[in-house]
């Protein structure tokens, strides 16, 4: 049954794009091409929401966007009757769509506010109760005195406690007077008890010296013991399986070819823990699921000895699927930062800096990189550049992949966004608002590594405006926000596999 935590506003899901000049026509056009690849799968999965919303995007960026271009009137005439056509089709299908997409809009927001109006009404109940015997204890004292007497008069007028307790408790035998003393915080004669200064003639001693050598059981230690096989006989014993281990084969750079890596589910650079002397009912676990980028250190730290390999990921129905303003899940590998910082070994070692492109798949309302494209590039001390954007084109293409962001190194510096990286990343986040820029910093001591992304609209808009290149400061968003932010919806996935393409 479809679920939703929050109105669905089809209006903010399918915000017009502001067309920037600085930006090749040729880009909206690959905009337009990932906007339908994307409803293609929506329409596969019967996912009528998020297949309007897809179509109301392409429909806007057609219509509002790419003829305002100033390259536009220029561009080739096969390309404007093409998209003409594609554009009709949207609108047609927007029409057919229309009814039942109102519908179950409809329906959503309705369950929406049933739900909020029962939380509101459970949580009013629970306080109800909460406060009952209370308050019908002093209903007698609030008749014939003002609220605002003292307190200890409108307790002397309520009535008797043995009654009071009796309302307030299920027939429970009142507890006698010298145990309501012992747990009173007012003392044994409550309210009406002088206060008296702590006993200073009274001390606790701890001792001088702790040992603390471990107890040993003889019986335990025994039983154990005699569970135990025999080193020397061999007949009964079976090796332990070993570790799947990950092989990372880079293709040669002159014919591009791609490698494939198979990666095991432990998390980020586990070490090998020490193999205790005596196992007792060892059980396997399950591996762990995708977790948050942000949290992925500290689920490695509290649990390094998870090794299995066998794990899903669970893919949730169809029906309950809700889209929502922001952007879908994006999932990594968890052994991709890592491959590629082997990649990178080298330039990392001359302080060069190097950048590769992510790239990857759609399903079930989540995007997961599945390639690595290292694409020819040019490298300084605290800047990279690609090449031969083509080539990067070609691979997504042919594998109809869509662009899922990008990674580079700071050999030399922290992990932050520099302003080029944010120039860099603006034109990623405009093919996809999915998109991520990870930063690579082993040098630095208190982050490694960090996944960012532009802020909408404050991030964006600044540099949508800005002008300038090199490197420069940026004023303040207008809503006083940051740039950009550390992303929130991307996780760290131990089942994930993707393949390798060097095209240096």
């Amino acid at each position: 049954m479809m679920s939703s935590t929050e109105r669905i506003n089809i209006a903010a899901s399918a915000q017009r794009l502001d067309v920037d000049n600085r930006i090749p026509l040729r880009y909206y056009y690959r905009i337009a091409d990932n906007i339908l690849k994307q409803a293609d799968i929506f329409r596969a999965e019967k996912n009528i929401i998020d297949l309007y919303i897809m179509l109301l995007r392409f429909s806007g960026l057609v219509s509002e966007t790419i003829p305002f271009h100033r390259d536009y009137r220029a561009s080739l005439q096969s390309q404007k009757v093409y998209l003409k056509s594609r554009l009709l089709n949207a609108l047609n299908e927007l029409e057919e769509l229309k009814p039942a997409v109102q519908q179950k809009i409809n329906e959503l927001n309705r369950r929406y506010t049933n739900q909020s109006n029962s939380l509101q009404q459970s949580a009013v109940k629970n306080q109800s109760l909460t406060y009952y015997g209370m308050t019908k204890a002093v209903k007698p004292a609030a008749r014939e005195f003002n609220s605002y007497g003292p307190i200890a008069q409108q307790l002397s007028y309520s009535k008797p406690m043995e009654e009071q307790f009796r309302r307030m408790s299920l027939n429970l035998m009142r507890p006698k007077d010298e145990t309501l003393s012992k747990h009173s915080i007012l003392g044994p004669n409550g309210l009406y008890g002088q206060w008296q200064p702590p006993k200073t003639n009274i001390r606790v001693q701890y001792p001088s010296n702790i040992d603390l050598t471990p107890i040993e059981f003889p019986s335990l230690q025994q039983a154990i013991q005699n569970k135990l096989p025999d080193k020397s006989d061999h007949s009964n014993s079976e090796p332990e399986a070993s570790s799947i281990e990950s092989t990372v084969t880079v293709g040669n750079c002159e014919n591009s070819q791609k490698s494939h890596v198979d990666e095991p589910c432990p998390m980020i650079s586990f070490e090998e823990s020490e193999t205790a002397p005596v196992h007792i009912n060892v059980t396997r676990q399950p591996s762990p699921p995708p977790v948050l980028a942000e949290v992925q250190d500290l689920v490695h730290a509290i649990s390094p000895q998870v090794k299995e390999t066998d794990c899903r990921i669970d893919n949730p129905s169809t029906e309950a699927l809700v889209p929502s303003e922001s952007p879908l899940q994006l999932h990594i590998s968890t052994t991709m930062m890592e491959s590629f910082m082997k990649l990178a070994k080298s330039n990392t070692n001359r302080n060069l800096e190097t950048c590769g492109v992510l790239a990857g798949s759609l399903k079930n309302r989540k995007f997961y990189v599945t390639a690595l494209i290292i694409p020819k590039q040019e490298s300084t001390s605290d800047s990279c550049q690609t090449t031969n954007e083509e080539e990067i084109f070609e691979v997504q293409d042919k594998r109809s992949l869509f662009p899922l962001g990008w990674i580079h190194t700071h050999p030399t510096q922290s992990c932050f966004m520099s302003s080029i990286d944010l120039h860099t990343h603006y034109s990623y986040q405009i093919m996809l608002p999915e998109s991520v820029a990870i930063v690579m910093a082993p040098r630095d001591a208190s982050r490694k590594h960090g996944i960012f992304r532009l802020t909408t609209p404050g991030g964006m808009s600044v540099i949508r405006q800005c002008q300038k290149r090199g490197f420069h400061p940026h004023i303040q968003p207008p809503d006083g926000g940051p740039l950009y932010s550390t992303c929130t919806d991307v996780y760290m996935n131990p089942n994930l596999n993707f393949d390798v393409i060097d095209l240096r």
